[in-house]
């Protein structure tokens, strides 16, 4: 059983989209997630069916019907009621046949909810933000429209964070644009390197991004990579003694290059992100450990205090904290 000893740890998440398909696998990975709320319990939203999280909105998480031969069932522990959509996703039913309310859609039953739908196989899923359509609610029956398929949290994590987190197809495939980058330098011998290549400490122009699968996916360049390896004298930038070794048809030390700043964030800056001051070089090990370790924020937090000063000065102003909320902390 979960407890307060081993609470999960939750990811902030500044917008969702239907077209996310995040999962959760409790309410108060939504509240406290999505929300900015500090719940220490899982137990204190495990109940929560409404939420007023603001003046303007409700957080709902109702419990989706299954369907089963073509007739839908209600969960247990629905009282009764029998939750579902129609329409791809636009119209979102609520029915409960002993239900004596008088089927008004007015007051806090009026306002939008940001609707949580929770299925046995999935845990909570974002459905969209519905609003009663009163047109339909009758004695039994509630009839709600779905109004927007997104929303931007950044809002109510005022103080937190401006960063918003793209969506998992834009970093998939961003992801795995990097991978193939990375890969085209396993077995190069770097003549290309400029040994005295130097900072240019200016902002540069974002090059033009190339469209995959309706996603913008910005070019990688080769050539500002060698030069950021070069000046990192081919070392490892969170250690510089880590061990390596010597290229093939090279007398260059191995280590890879890496965007401190991930170019799935692109949008949200100004200027190019692929720019010598934004690219490290790291030994594999590092390299591994800040993509898929347990504690690679320790590694960023490195990084960001060497990196700070000639990003701002290429115009990159971000903060710690933004550069954390990137990696998911």
């Amino acid at each position: 059983m979960l407890s307060v000893a081993n609470f999960p740890k939750i990811k902030k998440i500044y917008s969702i989209s239907i077209e996310d398909d995040l999962q959760f696998q409790y309410i108060v990975e939504v509240i406290n997630g999505c929300f900015g709320r500090n719940y220490t319990s899982i137990f204190s939203c495990m109940n929560m069916t409404f939420c007023h999280i603001d003046d303007d909105h409700m957080v709902w998480f109702p419990k989706m019907a299954s369907v089963k031969n073509g007739k839908t069932k209600a969960p247990a522990r629905s009282k009764g009621w029998v939750n579902y959509l129609i329409d791809d996703g636009r119209t979102f039913i609520e029915e409960k046949a002993d239900d004596t309310r008088s089927g008004a859609a007015d007051g806090d039953g009026g306002l939008p909810r940001y609707t949580f739908g929770w299925y046995a196989d999935k845990g909570y899923v974002f459905l969209g933000v519905f609003q009663a359509d009163a047109s339909k609610c009758r004695t039994g029956h509630f009839e709600f429209t779905r109004v927007a398929d997104s929303i931007d949290l950044r809002g109510y994590h005022a103080g937190e964070s401006r960063i918003i987190l793209p969506s998992p197809s834009i970093i998939h495939l961003n992801e795995s644009a990097d991978d193939i980058f990375v890969g085209s330098f396993r077995h190069s011998s770097l003549s290309e390197a400029d040994s005295g290549f130097e900072y240019e400490g200016k902002p540069r122009v974002i090059k033009e991004a190339v469209v995959k699968d309706g996603i913008k996916v910005y070019p990688r360049d080769r050539q500002v990579a060698i030069n950021a390896l070069a000046h990192a004298r081919y070392k490892c930038e969170i250690d510089n003694d880590h061990p390596t070794f010597i290229r093939k048809n090279s007398d260059k030390t191995y280590t890879e290059p890496h965007h401190l700043i991930p170019l799935a964030f692109q949008d949200q800056f100004d200027v190019s992100l692929d720019i010598e001051e934004n690219i490290v070089s790291l030994c594999s090990t590092c390299h591994n450990e800040i993509h898929y370790g347990k504690d690679a924020d320790a590694l960023i937090r490195i990084l960001f205090s060497e990196r700070i000063d000639v990003l701002r000065r290429a115009g990159i102003d971000i903060s710690l904290d933004d550069l954390l909320a990137m990696y998911g902390y």
